[in-house]
């Protein structure tokens, strides 16, 4: 069975409020992370190149589309903690918190895309 937050990422449908099952919520969330890791590592890669093609599209687009699963699925966690708050929920929550904000940290932190930032201000 497909994780259906999973699936609203691929799709990028609204999230799966009807068939959303806590269980479902750490399995989604640790593969985007894991997909995220994969792309910061790529972008840091490519951005390192002194030859780097330095565009809105080569880094901010390029950052958008990094960031933007774990940051909807964040969202829907802390959304759902709100709402339909739960032992179980805090649990899924508190399981994955830390690893959220760490690749979070990663990429807002990360030099190369900073340097890449400030190259493409002074353009």
């Amino acid at each position: 069975m497909v994780n259906p937050l999973t699936r609203c990422l691929e799709d990028y449908s609204l999230p799966p409020f009807a068939t959303l099952r806590v269980s479902d919520i750490v399995p989604a969330v640790r593969a985007a992370i894991a997909e995220m890791t994969l792309d910061v590592n790529a972008i840091e890669d490519d951005l390192s190149d002194p030859d780097a093609d330095i565009s809105w599209a080569t880094v901010m687009n390029r950052l958008e589309i990094i960031d933007d699963p774990v940051n909807r699925l964040w969202r829907i966690v802390i959304h759902l903690s709100r709402v339909t708050d739960s032992p179980e929920l805090r649990l899924a929550q508190s399981e994955v918190q830390a690893e959220v904000l760490t690749i979070q940290s990663r990429r807002a932190q990360s030099v190369p895309v900073f340097r890449a930032m400030q190259r493409l201000r002074a353009s």
